[in-house]
């Protein structure tokens, strides 16, 4: 199907960079080609490179026409993804929003140090509180503590979704359409939901489980107070 998409020709392709040299390879070279690519994105690009894409990138650019324009976007930009980055590109200008590598001002930090075992009962606190007022992702560091907290809260009467690794992509597909549209407004979730998930109404994230990193604090953190609204992040700490 996407062969024949791509036969059929198009002005804007979005890919993974392993499914796009995969393309490039197809039918000896013959399905599509860059010589007309002028544009390139790379979004969420520290993460790209994180994941040992930078050899898939830098064979789709040699690819290329060597007038193009390159855009690279990030919500965290280590010293290191610096160096990559100058790399690939050509006197670069960088445009950045806000402060580097830090929350959102928009979005209220709260850190509470509590128990191991009154995690849960502080969670079913910050729900009455917040549950009523829109929507909210709960991070938790294991697909196993998903599932199990999933379950807890169904029991005690919070309609509720999970996403995670562990989920084939039809379901991470369907559970986050029905997030989006408010059809449930609590949806637990791994860090597999940190990057690149946009729902307007998301008013509260709630570390369950405090993030071992710094940069994908800040992701969390961001999937709030997006777009000049207002949010609220609380991490427990144990």
């Amino acid at each position: 199907e996407q062969i024949a998409e791509l036969r059929r020709g198009a002005e804007i392709a979005i890919c993974t960079p392993g499914r796009f040299i995969d393309m490039l390879a197809a039918n000896s070279g013959r399905i599509t080609n860059c010589r007309r690519c002028t544009f390139l994105v790379l979004d969420e690009a520290d993460r790209m490179f994180d994941m040992g894409f930078e050899p898939q990138v830098h064979k789709i650019m040699e690819q290329i026409r060597p007038d193009r324009q390159i855009c690279l976007f990030t919500a965290t930009f280590s010293m290191g993804m610096e160096a990559l980055a100058r790399k690939i590109l050509n006197k670069p200008l960088e445009v950045i929003v806000g402060t580097r590598n830090k929350v959102c001002d928009d979005i209220k930090q709260y850190l509470v140090l509590l128990d191991y075992d009154n995690k849960f009962l502080k969670l079913l606190e910050l729900l009455g509180m917040y549950s009523d007022a829109g929507s909210i992702l709960i991070f938790v560091d294991r697909q196993e503590s998903a599932d199990e907290l999933l379950k807890d809260l169904l029991t005690k009467g919070y309609p509720c979704m999970s996403i995670h690794g562990g989920r084939d992509q039809y379901d991470r597909d369907s559970t986050l359409n029905d997030f989006k549209h408010g059809y449930n407004n609590i949806l637990i979730a791994t860090s597999v939901a940190a990057r690149g998930l946009d729902v307007k109404n998301i008013i509260l994230v709630i570390n369950y489980d405090c993030p071992n990193h710094g940069e994908d604090y800040v992701h969390r953190c961001g999937r709030t107070g997006r777009a000049g609204k207002k949010g609220t992040a609380i991490t427990f700490i144990t």
